[in-house]
């Protein structure tokens, strides 16, 4: 799948698709918080459903397959597969790559957000998409468009997947730098970011059993004979902080309390440089 470059957008511009921004400040909001890169509009209403789960499980690297049999003989980059979820779901959709390469899907439906949640769950079970799929109702302030009664996100969250953590650190560094990037804002009863997995064992691991922070050994180990220590997000996700192996460093109990009471300048700075070694 191509993806565009996004180019600057002047106020109530006509892109070269067809697709008007409305509000380019609420455009670039959502470009900038989500770590956009390049946009590939209208989709996924013509790519068959197995390619939009490739692409949300893998990133911008997963690629089309050969077309499949019988007479209309559909592929994955122009398939009807996904057309009964346009309307009440998929409306003015469109596919974006983070700068880690993931990819996520926003679409702007018309209905009331009952109707959009049956919609989303009648898609996932007509394809058999796994519960790692999720379905979440952006704020208003990312909503750059008239159209549609809301902003939906649908993404991956690789934290519910199945994780492999028995791997060598080099293994899994490659790992947590494929799976860095921004965090994920979760709306339920309370919110919550999406953490990875990955990203959060690979910074332990790096660690070494001593703590980021006070360099002392970790207190106590796991019952896995592990040492215990905590991933701490330097610039914290809440505000603005990615989720990545430049953003995390592992702690022991009593300095990760302390970054979150006092988050002393100095300690910040530290741990970035200590973060930014990778």
């Amino acid at each position: 799948m191509e993806f565009e470059y996004i180019h600057k957008i002047e106020d109530h511009v006509l892109d070269a698709h067809g697709y008007y921004i409305n509000y380019v400040d609420r455009f670039y909001r959502f470009i900038d918080e989500f770590n956009i890169i390049r946009v590939c509009w209208g989709q996924p209403t013509t790519i068959s459903a197995s390619y939009f789960l490739r692409l949300l499980q893998e990133g911008s690297s997963a690629r089309a397959r050969g077309f499949g049999r019988g007479y209309n003989r559909e592929s994955d980059e122009g398939s009807n597969q996904m057309s009964p979820f346009y309307s009440n779901l998929l409306d003015h959709g469109a596919l974006w790559k983070m700068k880690n390469g993931n990819v996520i899907c926003t679409a702007m439906p018309y209905g009331e957000k009952e109707r959009i949640i049956d919609k989303f769950y009648e898609m996932t079970d007509a394809f058999s998409y796994p519960e790692a799929l999720r379905l979440q109702f952006l704020d208003e302030k990312y909503k750059f468009r008239k159209n549609g009664d809301c902003m939906i996100l649908i993404y991956f969250d690789s934290s519910d997947e199945e994780v492999d953590l028995d791997c060598s650190e080099e293994e899994l560094r490659r790992k947590a730098i494929r799976h860095s990037g921004a965090g994920i804002l979760r709306y339920q009863s309370t919110s919550s970011y999406v953490r990875d997995r990955y990203v959060s064992e690979y910074a332990k691991r790096r660690a070494h059993g001593i703590c980021q922070l006070c360099g002392k050994p970790a207190p106590f180990n796991r019952r896995d004979g592990q040492p215990f220590l905590e991933t701490h997000h330097v610039i914290w996700l809440a505000d603005g902080g990615d989720d990545s192996i430049e953003n995390t460093v592992a702690l022991c109990p009593n300095c990760h309390t302390k970054m979150h009471e006092l988050n002393l300048e100095e300690d910040v700075e530290k741990l970035l440089r200590i973060a930014a070694q990778g």
